[in-house]
């Protein structure tokens, strides 16, 4: 009877740490797939380029220094991680380097906000990473530590800095 008793707790006991491993697999693929939403990747201005065309804002943004960045460096300092890493993006998934700062670059990788269906609700936008830039976001690059000739003249001033170097802005619709 003992013996019994001893088979089926050890029984039990297996049984219990099979559901302990079930439950933290399960935790761990949750995670997993948490973490997988949050990391968006870089897609490039030339995506962002195939609705932001018709309302003008990619055009006026290829116009601007933004735009131009890694064409503005030698080609020494495009080996400068120091100046790489304001002169460009980021890296796409497959490895392509973003050069010039493109749209992502301030308003964040583009993976998963991009699409239309997105992009038309804000709030899902910001929800699956969009950024809208804040004077944050210009400062990493836009402070005292560039070299001098890259500093704003007369210190940092974010409202005036918008007025220079973006893209234009697409005209609201007005709601009927």
């Amino acid at each position: 009877m003992v013996k019994k008793l001893l088979i089926l707790l050890a029984a039990l006991v297996v049984l219990m740490g099979f559901y302990a491993i079930s439950i933290a697999q399960e935790k761990g693929e949750a995670k997993a797939e948490a973490k997988k939403a949050a990391t968006h990747e870089y897609i490039g201005a030339k995506k962002c380029a195939l609705c932001h065309k018709k309302d003008g804002v990619y055009p006026s943004w290829m116009e601007t220094k933004h735009a131009k960045a890694w064409d503005a460096l030698s080609e020494a300092d495009q080996k400068n991680e120091k100046c790489v890493g304001c002169h460009t993006t980021g890296t796409t998934a497959k490895g392509e380097l973003l050069e010039g700062v493109q749209c992502e670059a301030c308003h964040g990788p583009g993976s998963d906000f991009f699409k239309m269906s997105i992009m038309k609700d804000k709030e899902k936008a910001i929800a699956n990473g969009l950024i809208i830039p804040d004077s944050t976001t210009c400062m990493k690059c836009h402070n005292k530590d560039v070299p001098a000739q890259f500093q704003p003249k007369g210190g940092y001033n974010f409202a005036e800095m918008m007025k220079t170097g973006l893209h234009t802005m697409p005209a609201k619709e007005e709601k009927k």
